[in-house]
């Protein structure tokens, strides 16, 4: 039995964290099972890649909480996704505890059926891919009694306590503007009077940038669709759901006022406050000033941009971003609006 913790300071313990064990136990095994109290869009998104490009065999989830707190519409979408791709493959389903609320976070993983390795502790799914600032600590179990005994509780749960999910019906779904930032490391939800004063402070500079959209495209809003990231040990990491690198046209990025990548350190920040009230910090970089990113972690402007499509109806979880999803959502570029201070911009999406 191992302690597995998330080793952010300043509670370093040199310990293994949950995400590499869960990776290495998923690349020697052959199938694997999840009961996880909460889920979310891009953990269920992840997770179907993982097992696809990894060629798994199995895969059973039970979700927890979702019946008794609610989902969202892209969470209920991801859920749905996972379950028809796996009942399409005969390679395992989802389930929803309907019994009782089920709290815990418990993955079974087994080779040939037969169980090798568990891991319970504090990792909700999403934890497990993306735990940004939460502290996790967990147990690596490899104990044969106790991952029988865990594997199972899995089966018992599922069996006396879960309905699959093809069969529950959602009857509202939870509204929100965009929960995907809330508490996001790096992000601030600003006030109403906050943005009004910023939007006080704007210009005429004002830059229209195209979306480009393609089924076949793995760059833009569809680096999700691109080749994973592999290790030493063969197992492959798929790029995240909300990962965005967007190119910039050089018809906009040599305008005069446009902002420039710092050709000393080969890029620039700028702030940005969004028209639905969020601020991060963007990187302006590469040949011409072409990229346009959130700093530091690609995956705050995805979950901006993204998020507003998934919660128009617009977008699924899984499905590329194309041309018909940006008209369905009423909108193909995005507009970058310069204020009073040349490191302050502002982000326009609305419709």
């Amino acid at each position: 039995m191992n302690l597995l913790v998330s080793n952010i300071p300043p509670v370093r313990l040199g310990n293994s964290s949950t995400v590499s064990c869960f990776e290495d136990l998923v690349n020697a095994a052959d199938g694997f099972r999840i009961a996880s109290g909460f889920i979310s869009a891009d953990g269920i998104a992840e997770l179907k890649k993982i097992f696809e490009i990894n060629r798994k065999s199995s895969l059973e989830l039970v979700i927890g909480m979702h019946a008794f707190s609610g989902f969202t519409r892209p969470q209920y979408d991801a859920a749905k996704y996972l379950d028809d791709f796996l009942r399409t493959k005969r390679a395992g389903e989802v389930k929803i505890a309907t019994a009782f609320k089920f709290h815990g976070k418990v993955y079974s993983f087994l080779k040939k059926n037969i169980p090798f390795a568990s891991i319970v502790g504090s990792s909700n799914l999403n934890s497990v891919f993306d735990n940004q600032n939460t502290y996790e600590t967990d147990l690596l179990i490899k104990e044969k009694k106790e991952v029988n005994e865990i594997n199972e509780f899995i089966t018992l749960l599922s069996d006396k306590a879960c309905t699959p999910f093809h069969q529950w019906k959602v009857t509202q779904f939870i509204e929100s503007s965009n929960i995907l930032l809330d508490g996001h490391e790096g992000v601030e939800k600003i006030s109403k009077e906050n943005l009004v004063q910023i939007l006080s402070k704007r210009t005429k500079v004002s830059f229209k940038i195209p979306i480009k959209a393609s089924a076949a495209s793995h760059s833009n809003l569809n680096v999700y669709f691109g080749k994973g990231r592999e290790d030493k040990k063969g197992f492959v990491k798929p790029r995240h759901w909300y990962e965005v690198e967007l190119i910039v046209p050089h018809n906009i990025t040599r305008k005069a006022f446009y902002p420039k990548a710092g050709y000393s350190n080969e890029e620039s920040i700028i702030t940005v406050y969004t028209d639905d009230g969020w601020k991060f910090k963007c990187k302006i970089s590469g040949d011409y000033s072409k990229n346009f990113r959130s700093s530091d972690d690609l995956k705050i402007l995805g979950r901006w941009m993204k998020g507003r499509l998934e919660n128009s109806g617009a977008l699924k979880v899984g499905e590329p971003v194309t041309d018909a999803v940006l008209k369905k959502y009423g909108r193909s570029n995005f507009e970058l609006v310069g204020t009073n201070d040349p490191s302050v911009w502002l982000l326009r999406f609305g419709v």
